[in-house]
């Protein structure tokens, strides 16, 4: 027990640096900036550390309140700013695909076809006439079908 109230005693702001340093490890590891807050927390004890010598219990509150303040502080900002969640069409192939330009990869019978956009081939169906080859603007899109028109030349 002695030698654990020796260690204890005997912490430094190097060692707050530390901790800052592996929590921030953590962080880069899974992304989540979770382990953010309690990392500038740590690194704030360990500045408060050098200029105000402290005993471990007010070291451990200066943590805790800093990580807790931090966290708040931190997650209104992000949330506000970058998490904001304002591009719908992220990762939606089909809402990006609205107005792209695809060329007929055969004559549409009956109103449908086949639409050539990239290396791939789509369903499509339209109320135009199109011929294989002419090329169409994507109007829609309703689960793998597209809506297209023929585009004037």
């Amino acid at each position: 027990m002695d030698m654990l109230a020796a260690f204890f005693a005997a912490v430094t702001p190097w060692h707050w640096f530390g901790i800052g340093l592996v929590l921030l490890m953590a962080e880069l590891a899974t992304g989540t900036t979770y382990l953010l807050w309690p990392a500038v927390a740590a690194w704030i004890t360990a500045l408060l550390l050098l200029i105000v010598p402290m005993p471990l219990p007010v070291q451990l509150l200066a943590f805790g309140v800093a990580t807790i303040a931090l966290t708040y502080a931190g997650r209104r900002y992000i949330k506000g700013r970058w998490l904001k969640g304002g591009d719908s069409e992220l990762n939606d192939r089909g809402r990006m695909l609205i107005g792209a330009s695809g060329v007929a990869a055969g004559t549409f019978e009956n109103g449908v076809g086949r639409v050539k956009l990239g290396d791939s081939e789509w369903r499509a169906e339209s109320k135009d006439a199109i011929g294989a080859g002419d090329a169409v603007s994507i109007l829609s899109v309703e689960g793998a079908t597209l809506r297209v028109v023929r585009r004037a030349s």
